[in-house]
């Protein structure tokens, strides 16, 4: 079946770091630029239309403040090019947020929210970051959501399906055809749950700013290889 959908899992920017002796806001420097890369090796690939990137963990919020603070710097610089580039509003690419934005610097949802209004009308293609996210929190606030709407009695039990149900989510996208995570790693740490539920896995041992143009290659390579049978 056709690609449409790829999502990523960039992990390993700390053990990069470890490994080549710098600094963790360098290690985080060079995974950035290196997501802007896969961004546009992506292009090599017209058939895929959505990406999503796990770029910060709900869990993640627990990390030391320095490093959150930096972290949230490096995002708003990003946010910035994305206006700035010009790349987004030449191929017509809509960005989206997803997961509890709330528990963010208000300085950092600022800029999240008017990136969004500046890409809500391209209708091309599809960039989906994945920032104080985790799925079982997305599963439990899409229940609240239906709940409080079938109290107000605007929504049927009997009306709920998986596609239904799923526009309850943070933001009701193509579920991932592929799902690529680097650094060796084998899980998927709460990423995309709901979504993944039969997304092709695939395990890449580099870390994530180790990641090559031969390496996603690969991934899809092998992915067009695999039989998706869909539990039939």
């Amino acid at each position: 079946m056709a690609l449409n959908s790829i999502a990523f899992i960039p992990d390993g920017n700390r053990r990069f770091a470890q490994k080549q002796g710098i600094g963790l806001f360098e290690a985080y420097r060079i995974g950035t630029k290196k997501a802007w890369e896969v961004f546009d090796w992506l292009n090599n690939y017209p058939e895929i239309k959505t990406g999503t990137f796990y770029t910060l963990s709900l869990e993640n919020l627990q990390r030391k403040k320095t490093e959150l603070q930096l972290l949230y710097k490096i995002f708003e610089k990003e946010l910035d090019k994305i206006k700035k580039s010009g790349l987004f509003e030449k191929n017509q690419i809509k960005m989206k947020v997803i997961g509890r934005t709330d528990l963010l610097p208000k300085k950092l949802c600022e800029k999240i929210e008017d990136t969004e209004k500046f890409t809500e009308n391209f209708k091309n293609k599809r960039m989906n970051l994945a920032i104080g996210y985790t799925g079982q929190i997305e599963i439990i606030d899409a229940a609240k959501k239906i709940a409080e709407q079938y109290k107000q009695g605007t929504i049927k039990l009997a009306e709920l399906t998986t596609s239904t149900f799923q526009k309850f989510l943070y933001a009701d996208f193509q579920n991932p055809d592929l799902i690529i995570r680097t650094s060796g790693t084998q899980r998927l740490s709460g990423f995309l749950t709901y979504q993944s539920a039969y997304s092709e896995l695939y395990f890449l041992e580099k870390n994530w700013p180790e990641i090559s143009q031969t390496d996603l290659d690969s991934a899809i390579k092998e992915y067009y290889a695999r039989q998706r049978k869909f539990g039939k």
